[in-house]
């Protein structure tokens, strides 16, 4: 009978344990929309960036994964994360319609959602509710948006989110629904931020990443874990000052 040296055996049983861990423990395919400053791609770089990607990157770190992130609509990384084991996306509303689809992380962030308006309109809301009869725009999709659809308001959906501000000035719509940060975020690109102004608030917001329901609960469980720590120890604040919203 031949023999095999123990240590001869070493290297070729440690890649075969690392082979069955890689096996046992797929890649994550992480997914974003568009919504800066909380996720975006930046347009000179090509770079995924973001509040909300910096945190989910610094989560993913702490937990040893090491996932591909991808930019898509929100049509499609709901689909992802829906139909493609391992899949999440963030940065993302929790609903009670949503909720039973998905495991969920976070929240990883907080915003308000609010009513943007002209600044030129001599028109004040008092309460959200009085907002009713007028035009509001929103996008294909939105949750707000169709939430709103479906208690009466007049909500004209576009084809992305970035047409509401021009939709807005050319009086297209009398108002637009949209998140705090993110709407000043896209007029001040468009160069339109001088030219709206906050109309009223609608509600305080949360954002998470959702994920394929088939995901080992263990590794959902550390993410919510780590994304406390990351909290706690400092280092959200951090992040946040870095891009400016704190």
């Amino acid at each position: 009978m031949l023999k095999f040296p123990v240590l001869a055996a070493l290297p070729l049983l440690f890649a075969l344990s690392v082979q069955s861990a890689d096996a046992q423990t797929p890649s994550i395919r992480l997914y974003i929309q568009e919504f800066a400053p909380f996720t975006h791609t930046d347009a000179k770089t090509g770079e995924i960036r973001g509040y909300v990607t910096e945190k989910v990157q610094e989560i993913m770190k702490r937990a040893g994964e090491s996932p591909s992130l991808t930019s898509t609509s929100l049509a499609r990384g709901l689909y992802a994360a829906q139909n493609e084991e391992n899949a999440c996306l963030f940065a993302f509303r929790r609903t009670p319609e949503r909720e039973k689809h998905f495991q969920w992380v976070g929240p990883l962030a907080t915003d308000h959602w609010v009513l943007y308006g002209r600044k030129n309109d001599s028109r004040v809301l008092k309460r959200f509710e009085d907002a009713k009869p007028y035009a509001i725009g929103s996008y294909k999709n939105a949750a707000t948006g169709l939430q709103l659809a479906e208690q009466g308001y007049n909500i004209l959906f576009a084809g992305q989110d970035e047409d509401n501000p021009r939709l807005l000035l050319n009086n297209r719509i009398d108002y637009w629904i949209v998140s705090e940060l993110h709407g000043l975020y896209i007029a001040q690109q468009q160069g339109y931020a001088s030219d709206i102004v906050k109309a009223t608030r609608y509600k305080h917001i949360e954002l998470n990443m959702l994920c394929h329901l088939s995901m080992d609960k263990q590794r959902i469980e550390l993410f919510n874990k780590l994304n406390k720590e990351l909290d706690n120890d400092g280092t959200t604040d951090k992040i946040l000052r870095k891009y400016g919203i704190r």
